[in-house]
């Protein structure tokens, strides 16, 4: 019970507690988005306009199976993994391209997650390297690549000699299914869309 005072008060001043409050606000005076139809262009990741509308927002948890031993895997330590069993992280996906998309440069995507306790953000171009700590706190050189279907593909290499750690994020209209491997170990966890 120490432990608990100020975890709730460090995620009652955190910009989750607002965007929960503010989506709550949102969706009962004007209801669910109902979108338009996106462009059918492609950009220099072969991303069509369309799938890239789909692979892109901001997605709330809704479930996970098997983070806990996942992360045991990682060797998180036990608090770390109850903390983390106890957080809702918010995740946001941006992707940001130049204009025309034929005379621009590669573009560039970010993925934002806010855990309440922490938050954490990755720059990256599909296919290229990028130095990263991740939220339990290693050190790890990520690899993304746009794979099949709607999906982010993402490699991480810990350079401290761990494990090496397979992410797979798979877009769908209603939200993102996220699917994560390390040592023969399987977790995921299902985001909804907002």
């Amino acid at each position: 019970m120490l432990l608990l005072g100020p975890i709730l008060a460090s995620v009652g001043s955190s910009q989750y507690l607002v965007t929960m409050i503010t989506r709550a606000l949102l969706l009962l005076f004007l209801g669910q988005e109902t979108g338009r139809p996106p462009a059918k262009t492609t950009d220099a990741t072969n991303v069509t306009a369309e799938a890239a509308s789909v692979m892109t927002g901001t997605f709330y948890l809704h479930s996970s199976e098997g983070f806990d031993s996942y992360l045991a895997e990682l060797g998180v330590g036990y608090i770390l993994r109850q903390l983390a069993s106890l957080a809702f992280p918010i995740i946001t996906v941006t992707r940001e391209c130049g204009a025309p998309p034929s005379a621009a440069p590669p573009c560039q995507w970010e993925i934002k997650t806010d855990a309440g306790l922490r938050a954490h953000s990755i720059v990256f171009t599909p296919g290229q390297q990028v130095e990263d700590t991740t939220m339990d706190g290693r050190q790890v050189v990520s690899v993304f690549s746009v794979g099949p279907g709607q999906s982010l593909l993402e490699e991480q290499r810990d350079l401290g000699g761990g494990p090496t750690t397979l992410l797979a994020r798979t877009f769908t209209t209603r939200g993102m299914e996220v699917a994560m491997t390390v040592n023969g170990v399987n977790a995921s966890s299902v985001f909804l869309r907002n």
